[in-house]
């Protein structure tokens, strides 16, 4: 009746498990949220450089080149309205509060999403030209 086996700890796991899950992690977590931030970077990145802001100075410039072109970048993140989430880049925002206009978002990138292909792309809304872009259409896993 009685059982001379030690149960092990259900948080116990070998060495081999941990670096299974921890591979596990990287492929289906890590590196597709790599991508996914990427994208989103690129499209900002394609923002910026219609609006003037010139990459080819380096990184660490690329706010002052914001600052002097009078460019705005702000993030919606409400909850109530998640298909509005995502960044609003505005142009010349001192110059239309100072003739007394509101100011108008130039564009408008979106959070990275995935479609029913496991393709993962932002979408890019040009108000001031009236038309859309999708940047990425890339598989993440």
């Amino acid at each position: 009746m009685g059982s001379n086996k030690t149960l092990k700890n259900r948080f116990h796991i070998s060495v081999d498990e941990l670096e299974s899950r921890m591979q596990k992690q990287k492929k289906l977590h890590d590196k597709p949220a790599q991508k996914a931030v990427a994208i989103l970077e690129a499209a900002c990145d394609m923002v910026l450089k219609s609006l003037g802001v010139n990459y080819n100075l380096g990184d660490n410039t690329v706010a002052a080149q914001m600052d002097f072109l009078g460019i705005i970048m702000t993030e919606n993140t409400e909850e109530s309205t998640p298909q509005l989430n995502g960044f609003y880049f505005f142009k010349n925002v001192k110059k239309n509060i100072e003739n007394g206009d509101n100011p108008i978002p130039w564009a408008w990138v979106g959070a990275a999403k995935t479609n029913h292909l496991g393709e993962c792309s932002c979408e890019v809304h040009w108000f001031q030209k009236g038309r859309m872009d999708e940047v990425g259409k890339m598989k993440l896993a």
